[in-house]
This record gives structure tokens, sequence and C-alpha cells, in this order.
């Protein structure tokens, strides 16, 4: 069985799981709106309800594991599998607080341990005691609000905040009784003694604090934070912390910018005795206050001077400073990120935006103008000479967005190419081939005729919504249809789909076609009326013989259906004295019957084929490297050294400064659990990516390390490639080098690309023409042959561990990986280079060629 049978078997088999919950669901829904109808609801039926709002609760805990997996499955039906937790999850928080208002309504004082402790916290399966906040509100007059328990997230980070918490208010509690313990927990002494004896481990404690400590962030907020609580957990595991103020700072300024450490010495030049840790920490904050009240007046400064932004269109993310207060991974309360489209106002990017990406290269431009958006990354706010998007248009290398890239950004490659750009330019008008047709429903047998547009480039064929509301036809199911047009735009739309009777007015031909459902095909065609007198057209039966006439396009044909007749095409001037022998209309007859052929001829196609042999047969020449290219090149003589055993030691070609890459921990983290959950399903997945890890270990290709700042550092998400039809590798592990960190830039997107080193596989196989007998070689790991050099190794992080129970490990990858944007140009540059200081001219001259 393949690994997508077991995806659809694993889908269908938590889909049925998915099932049984709704249903447990829909039977407590049926019991609370049962007790809704009663008038006196007895104190039995208030204990059945909280017994099974207690159970409730956990159903919550199993769904969402179910449907996290079920998403993670069936990501094509990602918006459906949304849609159906938002349901479930608008049914369980209504139900679960009709519940709770039954439960106090009736019984809040006979039933101890329920109503003293209803369940708020959907999320966290024991119950939050009220007793206390009760108790409190009676002494102080007021009502306080109910103390939560925080969930633990396993770590041992966490550990001193929940115990001390969770005794406090549970387990040291001597107003909650072990029955009411137990019926949230099963077996609860023993589970609490367990869960101590796994945590409560000091020696673990303090190296987790410690390595906190050194991994600091360098928000100056996030900084006395992060430290204090450190600290407090530290001098709690008995550590004379007290001693430490001259350590932490010396530790804590190195994670400072520049301009900071220069204030912090300053102020410490205005103190006579050696500072105290607190008197670090009152700084920061100073500091810190100063750096936000400064950038957040620069921000409404630059508001105010742009008059095309305003509050509710500029919503670019703020990037965050050193001074800001960031988000950790502690935090629970930071808002999520929202995006607006500029142009339709919808919960997405503009470059996401369906209706921008249907529109022309031009009326983007055009779009992206009005909305004085910036050319690069499609955002309000700056120029495009102040973005700091790192990329390129992909077609023209130009700093614009791709989307954005016309014909005419492009540099013609050879003269003839231009001669064709300047000669379509003159054209003011082209009549497109249209033919009137008769189409009808299959079924119904009604006709109708409309005008249909033929597109040989089109490899659908479409109607508009309004004939098929006319004919009465029936959608057909039909999946999610991508357009895809010139420049590769797409256009993913929900479409139906049906079948139509297509019948020509001209002869017999007939045919039945499956066409895709359109609101609009196209403008009328022509644009305007002319008078037809002028075109010397044979006397012959038109496929459209109101072809001058601009009329509505209901359908869009390919050329493969087009037997209908004397088709016209052709450019048409604005003036009829400017017809001439060069300028007049094609007349072409497109296959009428199989008697016929169509002849074409052109002097330009023949110019073509002549240009194109001449190139053929020139002996090729190689480009000058551009400046990027040369800038590469050179990086690659300054960097390189020859190892004791001849290996070649290169360094990564960076363009752009490491810091400008996020935090790619968390993304790397997440595709790793995520890969587990498949080695838990497919074990021979499991051995054989085990094996793979294992041998790159065994070559010397990647070393384990303790885990290091994430400042400055990349850790590759990887994932497996299955090729069945393989026989030497069947499995291929794949490094996502383009997985974007939290700043939104990758470490391809700091590299240097390179130049192309070899020549081009048309050369080489044209030079097997020489030779009666041809040896050719594999390389084995070639990429894994270069060593890279260990000040760039951190940009090459990867995790894993054999087990599950056993904690992350951190690997660096020692070698040039493959998928790096400098990657083919490191390991062929080795090549070459390597052939250039053979001594032998034939070998040299077999490596290079």
């Amino acid at each position: 069985m393949s690994i997508e049978d077991h995806n659809t078997v694993d889908l269908k088999s938590l889909s049925t799981k998915r099932s049984n919950i709704k249903g447990r669901l829909t039977k407590f829904k049926n019991h609370v709106e049962h007790l809704q109808t009663l008038e006196n609801v007895s104190e039995l039926e208030i204990n059945k309800l909280a017994m099974k709002l207690s159970r409730i609760e956990a159903l919550f805990l199993e769904f969402d594991e179910l449907q996290n997996q079920i998403e993670c499955f069936n990501e094509s039906n990602r918006d459906q599998e949304l849609n159906t937790r938002d349901v479930f999850e608008q049914d369980f928080d209504h139900y679960v607080c009709i519940a709770q208002d039954l439960i106090k309504a009736n019984s809040p004082s006979k039933i101890p341990g329920f109503a003293s402790c209803p369940s708020s916290d959907l999320t966290n399966k024991h119950s939050n005691c009220q007793n206390v906040g009760q108790c409190n509100s009676e002494t102080l007059g007021f009502k306080l609000p109910i103390i939560k328990i925080p969930n633990f997230d396993g770590t041992y980070f966490k550990w001193l905040e929940f115990k001390e918490t969770f005794s406090s208010l549970v387990h040291e509690n001597t107003q909650i009784k072990n029955i009411y313990k137990f019926h949230y927990l099963n077996s609860y002494l023993e589970a609490w003694k367990l869960l101590c004896e796994r945590f409560d481990n000091k020696r673990q404690l303090i190296n987790n604090h410690l390595r906190s400590l050194l991994n600091i962030e360098t928000s100056l907020r996030f900084i006395i934070d992060h430290v204090t609580k450190n600290m407090r957990a530290l001098s709690t595991l008995g550590l004379p912390t007290d001693k430490w103020d001259v350590l932490i700072i010396h530790m804590v300024t190195a994670k400072l910018d520049n301009t900071t450490c220069f204030k912090w010495e300053e102020f410490r030049n205005n103190v006579s005795e050696i500072p105290t840790l607190t008197d670090f920490f009152t700084f920061l904050k100073n500091r810190a206050d100063v750096l936000e009240t400064v950038y957040e007046s620069k921000l409404d400064r630059q508001n105010k001077t742009k008059p095309g932004v305003t509050p509710t269109s500029f919503n670019k993310v703020q990037q965050t400073k050193s001074f800001a207060v960031t988000t950790s991974s502690e935090s629970s309360q930071s808002p999520a990120k929202s995006f607006e489209c500029s142009m339709c106002k919808g919960d997405h990017r503009l470059y996401e935006c369906s209706a921008f990406k249907s529109k022309s290269p031009k009326d983007r431009n055009s779009i992206v103008k009005s909305l004085k958006l910036c050319e690069n990354c499609l955002k309000p706010g700056h120029k495009v000479e102040e973005c700091k998007l790192v990329g390129s248009c992909r077609s023209c290398k130009r700093r614009h967005n791709s989307l954005l890239h016309s014909p005419s950004y492009s540099d013609a490659p050879t003269s003839s190419q231009t001669v064709v750009m300047s000669s379509t330019q003159t054209s003011t008008n082209v009549l497109l081939c249209t033919a009137k047709v008769q189409i009808s429903n299959p079924v119904t047998k009604n006709t109708m005729t409309i005008k249909a547009l033929l597109d040989s480039g089109s490899q659908s064929s479409f109607i508009t919504n309004l004939v098929k509301q006319k004919l009465n036809l029936t959608p057909l199911p039909a999946p999610n249809v991508s357009i895809v047009g010139i420049g590769n735009t797409s256009l993913n739309v929900n479409v139906e789909r049906c079948a139509i009777n297509l019948q020509s007015n001209t002869n017999p031909f007939n045919v039945t076609m499956y066409c895709l459902c359109l609101p609009q095909i196209s403008d009328n065609i022509p644009k305007v009326a002319f008078d037809t007198k002028h075109l010397n057209l044979p006397k012959c039966e038109l496929a459209d013989p109101s072809f001058n006439v601009p009329s509505p396009i209901d359908m869009l044909i390919g050329a493969d259906y087009s037997k209908l007749g004397w088709l016209v095409a052709g450019t048409l001037p604005t003036v009829p004295k400017q017809l001439t022998p060069n300028k007049t209309v094609v007349c072409n007859f497109l296959l009428k019957n199989d008697d016929f052929d169509l002849n074409c001829s052109s002097n330009n196609n023949l110019e073509h084929l002549i240009t194109k042999f001449w190139e053929l047969e020139s002996v090729p020449s190689r480009q000058p490297y551009s400046k990027e290219e040369s800038q590469c090149e050179q990086h690659f003589l300054s960097t390189t050294t020859r190892l004791t055993d001849g290996r070649f030691c290169v360094g990564l070609p960076l363009h752009r400064d490491r810091d400008l890459l996020g935090d790619s921990y968390q993304l790397a983290r997440k595709r790793f659990i995520n890969l587990e959950t498949r080695f838990r399903k497919q074990p021979e997945l499991k051995t054989a990516y085990s094996e793979f890890i294992n041998e790159y270990s065994a070559l010397g290709h990647l070393t384990e390390i303790k885990l290091p700042s994430r400042i400055g550092a990349y850790f590759l998400p990887h994932h497996p490639v299955i090729r069945e039809n393989s026989e030497s590798t069947k499995l291929r592990v794949v490094f996502d080098v383009s997985a974007r960190t939290t700043s939104g830039v990758s470490v391809n997107d700091i590299q240097l690309v390179g130049p192309t080193i070899q020549d081009p596989l048309f050369n080489i196989l044209i030079r097997f023409r020489q030779h009666r007998y041809i040896i050719s070689g594999d390389i084995e790991k070639m990429y894994r042959q270069v060593t890279l050099r260990e000040s760039d190794r951190n940009l090459q992080l990867i995790l894993w561990r054999d087990e599950e129970k056993q904690d992350l490990r951190t690997l660096q990858l020692n070698t040039v990986t493959y998928g790096f944007s400098s990657a083919s140009f490191l390991s062929t540059r080795c090549l070459w280079q390597l052939g250039e200081e053979c001594s032998d001219p034939k070998i040299k001259t077999i490596i290079q060629k």
C-alpha cells in the first residue's frame, strides 16, 4: 500500500471518530434542550447534567486533536474543514453555557463541588475552584474574578510556577475533598506523585533556567521579565543569585544593540559604585520607554505626511525593534495577524486576491499606482526604493513584483524578436475568429443561436451563466478549477460544468461538448463596427456573417471544434486608405471537411528558421557575468580553501546580513512533530528515515551540537519524498530551505545564486558526436563532498530524535546542502577548480567540459 493510500485510510478513520464525537455532542444538546422545556428541574436532573457537563468538556479536547490531524491530511479542502471546526465550537460553547446557567439557576448551593467549581476554561480538564474567590468576595465586599489554574505545557521552565499555583489552589486546598479530585482525574494522588517525580528534578530545573538565561532574546522589556523570572526560580532552588549581578549584567549587555550599550556605559560612568541588577533593569525600562515614544511619534509623522495612507488602509505589520515588546511562546494574549486586501478589502493580501490576479499586467500596474502601493511588496506606506523585501521579478529580475511584469519590461534577446515587437505595436485592432453556432440542451433539446469565440490556445471550453439559465442546463460536479492565462497568472474559481450539443450553421458538423460556466467570457467582439466592402472577401458562406458587428460572446471553444465554415481574422487598420496587400485581412478556411488542408506560408517563418540555423551552427560563447555573479565568483575565490584530505571548504555567498533572519525554530519543531505523527502510522518510513540520518552522521556530514542562540541561526524543516520507481534511493529527505522565518525572510533570500559553470546541456550533447565511444561517470553525493566552513554551519541546523520520549536534538549539517540557492554553483565551481589545478591537460579538459 502506498503512502497516499495510507493517508486516505487514515483520513476515513479520523472522519469516523469525529462523527462519533459529533453524535455525543448532539445527545448532550438534546438533553439540555429537554431540560429547558421543563418548568421545575429536579435535583437529580441537575446532578446528571453536572456529570454530563464534566464529561462533555473532555470531548472538546478529543475533537480538537482529531480535527488538527484531519486538517493536516485534507489540505485540499481546508476551507471546508475550518468551517466544520467553527460550527462544532459554536454549538459546543452555546450549549455548555446553557448547561452552566441551568446548574447555577437551579442548585446554587445544593451540589457542592459542581456549583462551586464551574468549568469555564474549556481547554483545561480540571475545574477551577471558585471557593477562594467567594471567600475573598465576602470579606472585601466585591466579587473577585475566578482564579484559573494554568495549563502545564510539560516543560521544566514552567514547572515551578505550575506546582506552586496548583498546590495552593487544589492539592493543598482543604476545602476540596479527595472525592472531587478523583472525579476530575482518576488516580489523582498517583498522577500527582508521578508528575512530581518526573519534573521536580532540581538538577534539570537548574540547567533549564540557566539555558534560558543564556538564550535570552533581545527585546528590552522581555529581558527584564525573563531574567527576573529565571533568577527568582534559581533562588527558589537554593542558588545564591544575589551574588550574580555583575555576571548577569555582563551577559545581558552582550545581547543589546550598539546604541543601547553606549548609553549604558555612559550611565555607568555617572555611578561611583558598581551598579546592581536593579539599577540595570531601571536603565533598561527607561531606555525602552524613550525608544517606544520616539518610534511611535515617528510613525505618526510618517502617516500624516503620506496622503494615501489612512488608519484603515495602512495595514502593514510593523517591524519589531530591539526595544519593542515582542511576542514570545509564553504569551497567549498576542493579537492575531490580520490582512486586508487594498483592492477588494477582503481578508487576504493583495497578491492573493483572485480579482487582482485575473486582470492584465497593465491593469495591475494601474491599480498599484492608484492605490499608492509599493511595486515590489504590494503594500502601502513606502516606495519601491525604500522596500525592505528581498526579491525581484522572476521573469526579468527587475525591482518589481512578478504579478506586475509586462513583456515591455523584458530585454529582447535577438534583433529578430525586436522587429516582431515593433510590428505588433503598429496594429490598432485585431479581429478574432468568431462563429454563429447552434447549441442545445442534450436532455430537453431546447436550442438557441449564439456567437462563439474560437481560441486555439484554450484547453477548455466555456459558456456564460446566462446561456446555462436559458437552456436550463443541468450542472455536473466539477472540482475547483485553476484557469491559467498569459504570464502564468491563475484564477482559482468554483465553477459548474455542463454538457451541450454544438451544431454548425453551415454544414452537418455537430459534437457534444463539456463546458465550464463563467459569469462573463469577454467584452463585445469586435470593439467597433466597420465596413466590410474594402476587405475583398470571396463569395463564400461565412461561419459568422455578422463578424463586423459588435456582439456579446456567449461561448469560447478551441480550434479542435472549429469545423464550422469560413473564418475571418486579422489586423484592422484605423482608416480604409491604409489597406495595402501587406495589411489585408486574412480569410482562412479551417478544416470544413477532411478533404481540405490548411496551407500556410510565411517569409517571417523562413527568416526565423534561417536565423536559428546559424545560431546552432555558430560557436557558443560564454556570456559575461552580471554584477551579482561576479560578486559570487569573487567570494568563492577569497573564501575557498583545501582541507588536509583534499576536500574543498567553501563559504555561503551571502548578499544580505544574516541578522535579517527571524526565529525559525518553532516552525522546524512543528514540522518535525507532524513528521513524527507520520512515523507512528508508517513504521517503515521511520526506519528508512532513521537509516538516512544515521548514514549522514556516519559519513561525518552532520554533527550533534547544543541548542545555539536562535539569532542568526536557521533551522531547516525537512520531510520525506517517496519515489517508488527509483532503483537506487526510494526515500529522499528534502530540506525546506525556502521556509520563511518570523521576519518573513528565508535563508535562500539572503544568498547569491551564482553563475552557471557548466556548458548548456545542448552543447554537451552535441559534443558527443565527436567521439565513437563515450565513458560517463557519476559523482556520488556530489554536493556533500564539499565541506562548509564552520562560521556558516549554524544556517544548516535540523531537529531530530530517534524516539518521541527523548529530547529534541540539534544536528548541524557540515557539507553543502541540496536546495540552497548557491549549492549548484558551489559544487560545480569546486569541480571546475579541481580541473583548473590539474596538471594533465586532457584530464583538465574532461573535468571542465
